[in-house]
């Protein structure tokens, strides 16, 4: 689950709207890196409009996809406070809208409003149970179920609406499922095979059209 959306329900919507206005305006069009592994940490982003993968590499350069972020998300947030090298890379899948706070802008603001600080924890709380579960996912749970699994969080998150009504777009590439799922090109292939036999998605270049999504939630309780 994208945990920091639970966490994020007790709050108020955007807790870290007044510091916004004080940061410096900045767009990322589609696949540009956002914030990069491994550098300083001078600084966090707010993302306003826009989607944005957090990616880290296997020791063999594989990706590997640790979560999906969108307004109201801040990232970087962790490495701006406390003064250390970025530990993931943020990149955006779609034309993003942010803007860019220092790491004394978020750590002053902090101290004087208690509401965005509390809602920070909770994001931080909600992100490490999340990469709990992912963990606890990739060793109990078959390739096929996590693949479902993140298909229909996927389509609530980022799914463009179809021609057809019930029908969403995900503008992925099989590559980036595979890599959210936490299994090879080849196994999500597989299973995206049979999902197209039992007329539960269609794929394109690029994309993957969920063309009965409750055929999907069922499958993901099976």
């Amino acid at each position: 689950m994208f945990g920091d959306r639970e966490a994020q329900k007790a709050m108020p919507p955007d807790p870290l709207a007044a510091l916004a206005e004080t940061g410096s305006a900045v767009r990322f069009q589609a696949g540009e890196v956002i914030l990069r592994e491994g550098e300083p940490s001078t600084h966090a982003v707010l993302l306003r409009e826009g989607h944005a993968k957090v990616i880290t590499h296997s020791a063999d350069g594989t990706e590997v996809i640790l979560g999906l972020r969108g307004s109201p998300d801040i990232v970087g947030e962790l490495a701006a406070l406390d003064d250390r090298p970025r530990s993931a890379t943020v990149v955006a899948m779609t034309e993003v809208r942010a803007v860019v706070v220092t790491a004394i802008q978020l750590g002053e603001f902090l101290a004087t409003h208690p509401t965005a600080a509390a809602s920070v924890l909770h994001t931080v709380t909600a992100r490490l149970r999340e990469s709990d579960q992912r963990r606890q996912e990739l060793t109990t749970q078959p390739v096929a179920q996590r693949v479902v699994a993140r298909l229909i969080e996927l389509t609530d998150e980022i799914g463009v609406p179809g021609d057809t009504a019930g029908v969403v777009r995900l503008d992925l590439s099989q590559q980036e499922l595979a890599s959210w799922a936490g299994a090879s090109r080849e196994a999500v292939v597989q299973v995206l095979n049979r999902l197209r036999q039992q007329g539960a998605v269609s794929t394109a270049r690029r994309q993957i059209i969920i063309e009965d999504i409750e055929a999907l939630r069922a499958m993901a309780t099976e």
